[in-house]
This record gives C-alpha cells, structure tokens and sequence, in this order.
C-alpha cells in the first residue's frame, strides 16, 4: 500500500486518527492502509509533549532542567550545602534518582566542584575500580532548575541505590551508647577501601563525616557521598562544613592529603562508638587494641607520612581476628519486615 496523507484515488487529504492504521476517505470512501512506520512531525511531537509531561503521570511536586523532568518526592537528607530528595524521572518507564539542591546561591561551587570530581572518578582506572565505583554517587544529570520547584536553584541528579537510605549519622541515633565494636571494624574497613580508590585514582574527600557516609542495610556495606570538598591531593581544603572542626585533626585550613582522610575517617569512628572524636577518648567497652588504633590514626599529621588506606584496612582484618575471632554477620541496621 502506498505512505498517503492524501487520498490515491482522488488526491483528497484524509485525517487520521492517532496510531490509526486504516483511514477511510470522507470524499470518495476509499479505504486506505496506512504505512505504520510512518508518523507525521507534529503527530509525533504532541505525542511526545504529552507522555514528557509530568501531569499526565500524576506528578504534582516535581522540577525540570529543559525538556527533562523529575518528581519530588519525600526528603532524604540536609545539609549545610544542599537538600537531599528522593526523586524519579516524571514519566513511565522511570529512573530513581537522588536530588540534591544547593540551599543557597554561594553553594552552588560546592555542587559544581563534587560534579567535576565524580565524573572524573567514574573515569578512573585505579584497582578496584570496577567495584568501588559504583559505591559512589553515580551522576545522571546537573544543572540549573528552570521550572517547577526550586527553580533557579542548581541541582545535581545521582542515581538512587537500592538499600542505602541512612547516613551513619542517623544510624547513630539508633545506637545512643554506640555501635558495637565489632560491628565498626567492617565499617571503618569499608571506608578505607573507598578511601583507596580515591587515593588511587589522584583524589582525597576531605570531608569524611558520619553524614557523608552511607550504611547499607542487612549488610556490611557503606558509601561515600559528600564529594563538594573532594579534590585533587595536594589542594587546600575549601571551608569547613559548620560542626565539623572535631573530624579535622589541623586547625584552619588542611592540604588535601590522605592521610586526612585517614584521620577523618578514625574520628568518624570514635563518634560512632559513642567516643569523641576532638579527644579521640572511647567508652571503656571498646576494646583496647582497637581503641588503640584510632587514637594513633584520629592523630595522624596531614603532611606526615602514613600508611596507606589498604594497609590499614589489611591491619584491621587480623586485628579483628584477634580481638573477636571468626568473622560474624552483624549489619548496623535492618530493613523493616
């Protein structure tokens, strides 16, 4: 059958219907099959303009960069550079996605900077990562909103992983006297073997804190996010997020080394075990050799030389099998039944 948006019999326009495959002729009763591989533009495009809209999916709360746009959903997390959401490309199929928002105008360097840095690390082709990448806030999109809520605000679009909903600061909240001791040597071994990617690939974090580490449910998992100080080694650290002068083992400002993030990273896990991470000092029921070993690393020099993430990671392995024998499953918190 010939592609006709005219009539073969009599050269009359016919009108079909959307996604007809057969148009009768209203002048001359020919029936006429059409090509279905052939759409017109403007069919097409009001097709598309309504399947893109976020209304026709239901959507009351969502924002848009351009042509693409993203429901709001509940809050995930704040802090003092950015609103975290969770979110979901506004149409079917869809994509979960995290949205962070720069609260305020002066905070958008901080989201442009962590942008810069996870594109460059999910370039990276250190050891390990294939792996400790994907541990990492995967980037999907980045920009300014121009319309819908927090329009004019800049915001970056992360994929959403499936079980990793809670910072280690709100797991802490669960644990008033403190994690288990055991429980925090896979911790702080999951965030060591990040932190080596990092150091691998020419980058430090320089701001590892209990809100920027995200726990794993059912499992022995942990991510890194809060990438908006992250840079090259060597670098100066930007401002400090406010309350966080306890994690940093140097007054003002700190090279971007990793032996700061090693320091960071023993301070995160003295807080978590209910310890104080300014004074390193732990409760009494965390055992001594383990206590031992985050007083000496919260203290680490950030210029001095160290060791390095992995071999701490390594050390702590036999350490653990000294102090708590055979490994035991112990996740920090567990899904709802």
């Amino acid at each position: 059958m010939p592609q006709a948006l005219t009539c073969p019999q009599c050269g009359a326009p016919l009108n079909p219907s959307r996604f007809a495959r057969l148009v009768t002729c209203t002048y001359c009763g020919t029936t006429v099959q059409l090509d279905p591989s052939h759409v017109p533009a403007a069919r097409f495009h009001e097709a598309y303009r309504v399947w893109n809209a976020p209304q026709t999916h239901g959507y009351s709360a969502w924002l848009s960069l351009d042509d693409d746009h993203w429901a709001v959903e509940h809050l995930l997390g704040q802090g003092d550079t950015a609103e975290v959401y969770a979110g979901r490309r506004a149409r079917w199929p869809t994509e979960l996605v995290a949205l962070k928002v720069a609260r305020e105008a002066d905070k958008t360097p901080l989201l442009e900077n962590e942008w810069r840095v996870l594109q460059f690390l999910q370039q990276s082709t250190a050891p390990g990562a294939d792996v400790f990448s994907r541990l990492l806030p995967q980037p999907v999109m980045h920009g300014q909103v121009t319309a819908g809520l927090f329009s004019g605000r800049t915001v970056s679009i992360f994929r959403r992983e499936y079980g990793f909903r809670y910072s280690l600061q709100a797991v802490m909240q669960r644990y008033p006297n403190g994690i288990p001791p055991r429980s925090s040597i896979w911790l702080w071994r999951r965030i060591l073997e990040l932190l080596s990617f990092l150091h691998a690939s020419g980058v430090a974090h320089g701001a590892v804190l209990p809100d920027h580490v995200l726990i794993q449910e059912d499992d022995h998992g942990a991510a890194l996010i809060g990438f908006g100080r992250a840079g090259e080694i060597g670098k100066q650290t930007s401002d400090r997020p406010p309350a966080s002068e306890a994690f940093y083992p140097c007054t003002g400002p700190c090279p971007l080394t990793p032996q700061l993030d090693l320091a960071m990273s023993a301070r995160t896990v003295i807080a978590a075990l209910g310890g104080d991470p300014a004074s390193a000092s732990l409760p009494p029921a965390v055992p001594a050799p383990l206590a031992e070993t985050l007083h000496r690393v919260a203290r680490l020099d950030p210029t001095a030389p160290a060791e390095t993430a992995w071999d701490l990671r390594q050390y702590l392995g036999s350490l653990a099998q000294r102090i708590f024998g055979e490994p035991q499953f112990c996740p920090l918190i567990r899904s709802a039944a």
